[in-house]
């Protein structure tokens, strides 16, 4: 890359001239260093946009050396080398802040390909924290999203919040579902009252009509005082209750009737108990056919549906991942910018698990990505509905009578062809495709007598 300057910190004098020549003949402005020390005064002074570090050198040794450049404010992607490859050294590297730990004898190509794509995130890191600070529309939800889809749910959020009506939010597992009911609740008169939550799938049936109802003393065995139940706790303010398809028959008709008469009474007694909440509640089911089959109470289900706010999944609302993983980000407390392949690879996902899934992949690129820039190879997709095909290409290699190494041995020759076909033979690029080093994926071509497939 012209005017790209790379310093080779390297005290192995062969291997710092060859280094040298190699990287000047690609066009690079090459610095050098012969130990330690050298090396970190050419970095503090010089500001090289990349450094290959030896891990073993005289007078102050590579994770020293970053160590010290990183504390000194520099900005110089680290590459750090070594002949001695145990996994200490290899994971102390990367968490201090190294980009690549690039074990000896090195593959030039691979190491080309990892400095030209380390300064290319350096020049986009540098060009975003230039760039003036866009400013977000504001609003009081804690909500994401600009997409007409949502902008709708907002709508509908603020002629809710202003009535005592019963409102039923659906959508898929990991859309928000409680950030509505968050929001309805904190932009309604009942916002100084309680908001309480019960997931009625995560409570055994036995414990829930008591967690909802409460019990007097005695009322069952080991019921030895009285205990006030959610509704009543809730007075004044909004009970949320998700998961509502998962009621038990026997529940339904205890909520159909607290519903319609506002009031409850506890387990063992008679007595009514009027009851001033908001109820809101919640589920990914589809309710008209838990009707259908009788699974659900039809007269219930009108009751609770009154007012419906209906989230879209976020393949519906593309639009609004960049917002999203800006928010994701900005939440994390670190200095990290997204690149522009990134963000296309996350908006052509299917995200069969919504804005939960998208937030646990930023989550996971936050980890793995090489200083304050995530670029594609750091996100992780799991598999979704468009990778059904696939994923039923390798379910079909598994067998349970060869047993779980030859398993294991059956999936990565796979694997492995897999990735030689698509590089064209090209041992960096199918490497790298695999996320393994080139000296790995040596020894498993050995090991599964793939070498044939390699082109020279």
């Amino acid at each position: 890359m012209p005017n790209s300057t790379i310093l080779i910190a390297e005290d192995e004098e062969a291997a710092r001239v060859s280094l040298q020549g190699l990287l000047e003949s690609e066009g690079f402005q090459v610095l050098i260093a012969g130990d330690g020390a050298e090396a970190l005064s050419l970095i503090l002074h010089d500001e090289p946009d990349a450094v290959l570090l030896d891990v073993r050198m005289p007078r102050l040794d590579g994770l020293s050396v970053l160590r010290h450049a990183l504390s000194g404010g520099s900005k110089s992607a680290f590459l750090v080398m070594t002949a001695f490859g145990d996994s200490v050294t290899a994971i102390e590297a990367m968490k201090l802040g190294a980009f690549d730990y690039l074990a000896k004898p090195l593959d030039f190509e691979y190491v080309l390909a990892q400095l030209k794509r380390a300064i290319e995130q350096l020049r986009f890191s540098r060009k975003v924290k230039a760039a003036p600070p866009q400013e977000l529309p504001a609003h009081n939800l804690p909500m994401v999203g600009y997409s007409p889809p949502m902008q709708r749910v907002y709508k509908l959020i603020g002629q809710v919040a202003a009535s005592d009506a019963t409102v039923l939010v659906r959508g898929e597992s990991g859309t928000g579902k409680e950030l509505v009911v968050n929001a309805i609740h904190e932009n309604s008169s009942r916002a100084r009252g309680p908001l309480l939550k019960v997931n009625c799938a995560a409570i055994p049936e036995t414990l829930l009509e008591s967690e909802l109802f409460g019990h007097e003393k005695g009322a069952f065995t080991n019921a030895l005082f009285r205990r006030i139940g959610r509704f009543e706790e809730a007075h004044g303010g909004t009970l949320f209750l998700d998961e509502i398809a998962e009621l038990a028959p026997a529940l339904q008709a205890k909520l159909l009737r607290a519903v319609q008469e506002r009031s409850i009474e506890r387990l063992g007694s008679n007595t009514p108990t009027h009851i001033d909440i908001r109820l809101i509640t919640a589920t990914a089911k589809n309710l008209e056919q838990a009707v259908s089959r009788g699974e659900f109470r039809e007269d219930l289900y009108y009751r609770l549906n009154v007012v419906t706010v209906a989230l879209p999944a976020l393949r519906e609302r593309k639009q609004d991942i960049a917002a999203l993983v800006g928010h994701f980000l900005q939440r994390s407390g670190r200095p990290v910018s997204l690149t522009p392949g990134a963000l296309s690879l996350l908006c052509q996902h299917h995200w069969p698990g919504n804005v939960r899934e998208l937030e646990n992949t930023i989550a996971r690129a936050l980890v793995l990505a090489r200083g304050n820039v995530i670029d594609q190879d750091d996100i992780l997709l799991l598999a979704d509905q468009q990778g059904s095909a696939a994923t039923s290409k390798w379910t079909d290699l598994v067998s349970l009578d060869i047993g779980w190494k030859r398993n294991v041995e059956v999936l990565e020759q796979s694997l492995i062809e897999r990735a030689l076909v698509a590089a064209q033979g090209n041992k960096s690029k199918a490497a790298d495709s695999l996320g393994i080093h080139r000296r790995l994926l040596y020894e498993k071509l050995r090991q599964y007598g793939l070498e044939a497939q390699e082109s020279a």
